[in-house]
């Protein structure tokens, strides 16, 4: 899944240093200022933890639905297991990104809407792994 962001702002932050407990005040001059430093290079830098400006990085993995079902299938009845029992699988087809079929663990039915061989996964809620077991199917 390709992100279209724009790159990240390097930011350089200054900051004058301030006298701590037990030294003693400075009244002389402050030396010039430095030439400021070259920014990060790209490969180095760190990426940033979520925020309000950046979405949230989502991994999603395609599911081969394609593989059991036949082509003409509009509608598949499945059964998903989620590993660990607390944890939820969404899976979606392409165009219904905003309405995933969620399935709780440990094990939970569900009818999923095909418009393709391919549907899509994602795992919240601590889930670490799926199995996907096809029950049925309904074509045209």
């Amino acid at each position: 899944m390709i992100d279209m962001h724009p790159p990240p702002a390097y930011i350089q932050i200054a900051q004058k240093p301030t006298p701590g407990v037990g030294q003693p005040l400075q009244l002389v001059p402050s030396q010039p200022p430095q030439p400021p430093a070259a920014p990060p290079a790209p490969a180095q830098s760190q990426p940033l933890p979520p925020s309000d400006s950046q979405p949230e990085r989502i991994e999603v993995t395609p599911l081969d639905v394609g593989r059991y079902l036949p082509p003409n299938a509009l509608y598949a009845t499945i059964i998903v297991t989620v590993v660990p029992p607390t944890g939820t699988v969404e899976i979606y087809v392409p165009g219904s990104e905003d309405a995933p079929v969620i399935f709780k663990g440990p094990k939970t039915a569900g009818e999923l809407r095909l418009n393709g061989p391919t549907a899509y996964v994602r795992l919240k809620d601590g889930a670490t792994a799926y199995e996907v077991e096809y029950l049925s199917w309904r074509e045209p």
